[in-house]
């Protein structure tokens, strides 16, 4: 998705009705939200609109750093509230780790009417912000997982994308391509997002529904040994970790199909341009015993601080840029991929897209998001992910085996947290 210009943003937003909010009297005070890079121009341009109907509030959207939100959010609840602001942006897998932690320190926002809209959003984007059945957030973004693919790459090894129905299947045309053309399928570095992509096909991660430790589940197994099983077959690109590299093998065409949220189609185009035409976008394979065609990689909403001094107006403000399809299209025009069922169905949705051949990969995203299952990320999301990173990195492409591994990161992890482990 391309970023549009905050004036264009604003002229479209100020030109279209507010629903409930226009009618809900005049807010006056003022709110201060904690936004980073992306999120930013599209919240100014709601603030702006919604600061015209009610000229006596004030919206101030403070833009910070991804991580400096997450530090800046910890050393403020520890002071008790001290520097922080109405409101914050923050990631699904972060809820927990800040919401569960310091309960008494967020505005439960279902109880000021929120809990009323949870159908207005997938299910597994609703569960995610809630905290005792309560909704505790305003879900924002997502990033359904799907596979992008490189047009060129399979046409040369006779390889036609309805052929990719399984995960063995994806095995199997891998290595059909390698062999045809000497690229990778995909890449895999010190970061598990693979892994928590297959699992989470499954509903699973790192810990089940209760908080106990579930990195035995056969089902997250499987997924793991799979991963192995296609470096060891020669299709999966060891690259350097970090972000760059990721970017390079794209640009480069090493690899020709990576499995990544909604979100990778803007870093696509802006870091391959010369690549227009020969991208495509095809749904996760599946094994077919109780995984879906997708799973979440990345995604944000926001929560309200109990130290906010005027409640009302943020609730109103936040609602409407999370629940009103206007706003939320012009979210998606400046590079966000709405969780708003509501957006699914407007033209901008069904719009062919050109750097993709005139595919409406929109759509397939919204059938892609509307199957994710719901996963348990705790307070203790952190831990698991650091365990996981060390394993991926050290063993994926080895002969390790990965349950004995996985032993190890078992063990670390109660010892870390004082969770119980589930045995299998």
């Amino acid at each position: 998705m391309k970023k549009i210009l905050l004036t264009t943003i604003a002229t479209t937003l100020i030109a279209t009705t507010f629903g409930g909010v226009a009618n809900a009297g005049q807010f006056t005070g003022s709110a201060n939200i904690w936004a980073w890079n992306i999120n930013v121009p599209p919240l100014k341009a709601a603030a702006k609109a919604f600061m015209k109907l009610h000229p006596k509030a004030h919206i101030k959207i403070t833009e910070i750093g991804h991580n400096d939100v997450y530090q800046k959010l910890s050393a403020g609840l520890i002071a008790r509230g001290k520097g922080l602001p109405d409101a914050t942006l923050i990631e699904d897998d972060h809820f927990d780790s800040f919401v569960k932690i310091y309960p008494r320190s967020f505005v439960n926002v279902g109880t000021m009417g929120f809990d009323k809209l949870t159908n207005l959003f997938p299910d597994y984007k609703a569960s995610a912000f809630k905290y005792k059945s309560h909704m505790y957030g305003f879900p924002l973004d997502g990033g359904p997982a799907m596979i992008f693919y490189r047009r060129s790459a399979f046409a040369k090894a006779g390889v036609k994308p309805s052929q990719i129905k399984t995960w063995n299947d994806f095995l199997k045309y891998g290595k059909i391509i390698k062999a045809k053309t000497g690229k990778f399928m995909f890449g895999g570095s010190n970061d598990d997002g693979s892994y928590r992509i297959m699992a989470g096909q499954y509903g699973k991660g790192y810990y089940d529904v209760k908080g106990n430790i579930d990195l035995k589940n056969p089902k997250s197994v499987k997924a793991l040994q799979f991963i192995q099983k296609m470096a060891k077959a020669g299709i999966l690109h060891q690259r350097a970790p970090g972000w760059n590299p990721f970017m390079r093998d794209i640009s480069t065409g090493t690899v020709v199909a990576i499995p990544a949220g909604a979100w990778l189609e803007g870093n696509i185009e802006s870091s391959a341009p010369k690549t227009k035409g020969d991208w495509g976008v095809m749904p996760l394979p599946v094994n077919g015993d109780g995984d879906v065609a997708s799973a979440s990689q990345g995604g944000s909403g926001f929560v309200m601080l109990k130290k906010s001094r005027n409640k009302a107006l943020t609730y109103s403000f936040l609602k409407y840029f999370t629940t009103e399809t206007s706003a939320q299209l012009v979210a998606f025009k400046a590079g966000l991929f709405p969780t708003l069922n509501k957006v699914y169905t407007t033209k901008e949705f069904s719009a062919g897209i050109p750097f993709f051949k005139g595919q409406k990969i929109w759509l397939e995203a919204a059938k892609a998001i509307k199957v994710i299952k719901p996963v348990n990320y705790t307070e203790d999301y952190y831990y698991a992910n650091m365990e996981l990173g060390k394993l991926y990195s050290g063993a994926i492409f080895t002969n390790t085996n990965m349950v004995k591994r996985l032993d190890q990161a078992v063990k670390s992890l109660k010892a870390r947290t004082g969770r119980k482990a589930n045995q299998y």
